[in-house]
Formats: structure tokens, sequence, C-alpha cells
């Protein structure tokens, strides 16, 4: 699946562009796919819950695999507004486990989010390693034990900002043709 996909970068509403070029790059040395970057979509209105202030990111994942088609294999939405699933108060993404679609949300990602002075290096590879690792969980992987690895669950940005943008061993070895 991961030789010679057809890979798109869907940005939901407004995302800038470098970020969105930063991505099609690193995701290239990493997976060796080329990703093409579409149109922005707009948000649907259907995946804002008001009261919790938080675009649903189910309903965005669904979205974009009605809106992408069949002609790629993979897909990843990038938004910058901040996203939930109902038993979390929030995610910096989403993905089809062994599917073909993934989200991420910057919104989280942004030291600014957090009364915090912002840092592009350090957003950058926020941004990547939660990109890398929702297309893990597309192509197959669980969350890792070894919070060093691009699969560690994140539960906040201490644990995203401590692991790798790279698989562990273990994880690598479930991904052969990435070696």
């Amino acid at each position: 699946m991961i030789v010679n996909s057809k890979a798109l970068i869907v940005p939901l509403g407004n995302v800038e562009k470098d970020v969105l070029l930063f991505l099609t790059k690193e995701l290239f040395d990493i997976f060796r796919i080329e990703f093409k970057i579409s149109p922005p979509l707009d948000i649907p209105k259907s995946s804002y819950n008001s009261k919790r202030a938080q675009y649903y990111s189910s309903i965005l994942l669904s979205y974009l695999k009605r809106s992408a088609g069949t002609k790629f294999d993979l897909i990843l939405g990038v938004i910058d507004e901040d996203l939930y699933v109902p038993q979390l108060n929030f995610v910096f993404g989403e993905a089809e486990l062994n599917g073909n679609a993934a989200i991420i949300s910057l919104t989280r990602l942004r030291q600014e989010f957090y009364g915090l002075p912002g840092n592009k290096n350090t957003f950058y590879q926020r941004t990547i390693k939660e990109a890398v690792h929702e297309l893990g969980h597309v192509f197959g992987l669980h969350h890792c034990r070894n919070p060093g690895c691009v699969m560690f669950f994140s539960n906040s940005l201490f644990d995203t900002d401590r692991k790798e943008k790279h698989f562990c061993k273990n994880c690598l070895k479930k991904l052969p043709l990435i070696k």
C-alpha cells in the first residue's frame, strides 16, 4: 500500500501554505510518498459543537473521505481548529485504523494556544510528529509503549515533544516497505 500510493493533503478552512509545504517535504522524506495539496475545503458546520467550542474530528474524517473521492489511497486533513472526540477533552488528530484517512489539528500544537511566545521550529516539529503518528494508524499501527516512538500516545505536548518523528524499530518492522 505504501509504495506508489496516491496521497493528498487537504486543508480544511484556513491553513498556512508554508505548513502544508513543510508537511509534503517531511512526509516524503519519511514515507517516500509524494503528497499533493488540494485546494482548501470549507469546514462543515455540522462538525462544530458550540457547547465545547470545538470540532468533532470523526465528522471531519468522514467528510474528508467523501470529498476526496476514491482517487487517493491516502488522505491527510489539516485543520487549524480545536478538535475533540466525545470521550476526550481534545485530540491532536484522528485516523482510520487500516483505512485511508487521517486528520490533524494545528491549534494545540502552537505555543500561543497556551499563552506562550510562538516558536515556529517547535510548532513544525510537533506538526510532523502528529501527522506521522496519525498516518501510522492508517497503515495499521497501534499505539507504542516506547515514549520515543512517534506512535506513542500523546496525552499532552510533553509527550509530543519528547518523542521522535520516526518509528521505533518494532513499529518500523510492521511497515516493511518504509525501511
